[in-house]
């Protein structure tokens, strides 16, 4: 019994890996909208959260159906559970280097994009190397702390993104967000890809399955979660479009960011720019740190090694996660196009139609 309790503890609950996804949605919302994504906006784009959602509770499905019966391994095990073993590693080679440029992007555009709008004299790789240290040690501790301490931070955030949306309300403009016809349909399908795109990478945190206490309540925590992510989206999305206008935010390198820096208030707060900085940071922190993590259960399936022994590894993958960021692209614009036209695709791939086919070839197996 005392065991099983130490073995209970040293596990993380589902509600605990949503917020730990929920925070990766934050970081990337952020960059759903750049020049080169923002050919995605249109004036009914702050609708499209509400039609994004949808494929999303489907894919919930789906992941729990893969689960169900395995809810004691992680992403990697069952693949080669279902794929076999040379197949299965053929698969999770593909989910490694996806998860390697995915990393890279965002330390990329964390590095230029922090200092070219706060310090543009420093060079961006100090940063990047500042912010993939802090990520490296985190994930060299176990998860259990880890996602304890986004849990508290959970609370904190919330409130500071509720406060300064309510701030931001009264310099919306609703002639930027109406009228909106069923002709603008299309529009709003067309805004869900990058959401939908990013959103998949829920099947992403089943590669943490051996550390997550499921307890049957896969489906209820999840899709509670998506509801508050998609409200986030489309609070977000009301803001930008709401005060800047479709075309003004699709041609702005960082409209979130612009936002919280010409928003003001009286007293205490004079600015929430400082509350941008720390949330842009902190949220860019928890995402590297969380698919450190999510690399480290892929690498251990992958080459067989012991979950003690694959944190001697993080920190080479560090400088290959370093050296990608900047082949992805000569500037921040390349960079950006690489996401919106590879990657983001190749998540929709691995994120939503794998688990799919997945779930077909396992039931053909009898293994799900």
């Amino acid at each position: 019994m005392g065991f099983n309790g130490i073995i209970m503890a040293r596990k993380i609950s589902i509600r605990q890996v949503m917020i730990l996804f929920f925070f990766t949605t934050v970081s990337g919302i952020m960059r759903v909208i750049t020049p080169e994504s923002g050919k995605f906006i249109e004036k009914s784009s702050w609708l499209s959260p509400f039609f994004a959602i949808l494929p999303v509770f489907f894919l919930i499905f789906i992941l729990h159906k893969l689960i169900e019966k395995h809810s004691d391994k992680s992403l990697a095990e069952i693949i080669e559970t279902v794929f076999g073993k040379i197949i299965g590693k053929i698969i999770l080679f593909l989910f490694l280097i996806h998860v390697l440029f995915f990393v890279s992007f965002f330390l990329r555009n964390f590095g230029e994009e922090f200092i070219s709008s706060i310090f543009p004299n420093v060079s961006p790789v100090f940063f990047m190397i500042i912010l993939l240290l802090f990520a490296l040690f985190a994930v060299r501790k176990n998860i259990e702390s880890f996602a304890r301490f986004a849990e508290f931070s959970f609370i904190i955030i919330s409130v500071i993104f509720v406060l300064a949306f309510f701030t931001a309300l009264f310099h919306i403009k609703p002639t930027n967000l109406y009228p909106v016809t069923y002709y603008d349909t299309v529009d709003i399908l067309k805004s869900s890809v990058p959401m939908i795109s990013l959103w998949s990478l829920l099947t992403f945190s089943l590669f943490l399955g051996d550390n997550i206490n499921y307890k049957n309540k896969f489906k209820h925590t999840a899709t509670k979660f998506m509801l508050i992510i998609a409200l986030f989206n489309f609070l977000s999305l009301v803001a930008v479009i709401g005060i800047f206008n479709a075309e003004t935010a699709k041609n702005l390198p960082m409209p979130y960011f612009i936002i919280f820096k010409s928003i003001k208030s009286t007293g205490i707060i004079q600015s929430f720019e400082t509350f941008f900085i720390i949330l842009w940071a902190f949220t860019d922190f928890i995402l590297v740190s969380y698919y450190l993590f999510v690399l480290s259960k892929i690498i251990k399936t992958l080459f067989v090694i012991q979950e003690n022994n694959t944190k001697l590894f993080m920190f080479p993958i560090g400088f290959i996660i370093l050296a990608l960021a900047y082949l992805i692209g000569e500037n921040n614009f390349d960079a950006d196009y690489f996401y919106t036209n590879i990657l983001s695709y190749s998540s929709v791939i691995l994120g939503f139609v794998f688990p799919f086919l997945m779930l077909v070839v396992g039931k053909i197996r009898r293994v799900l």
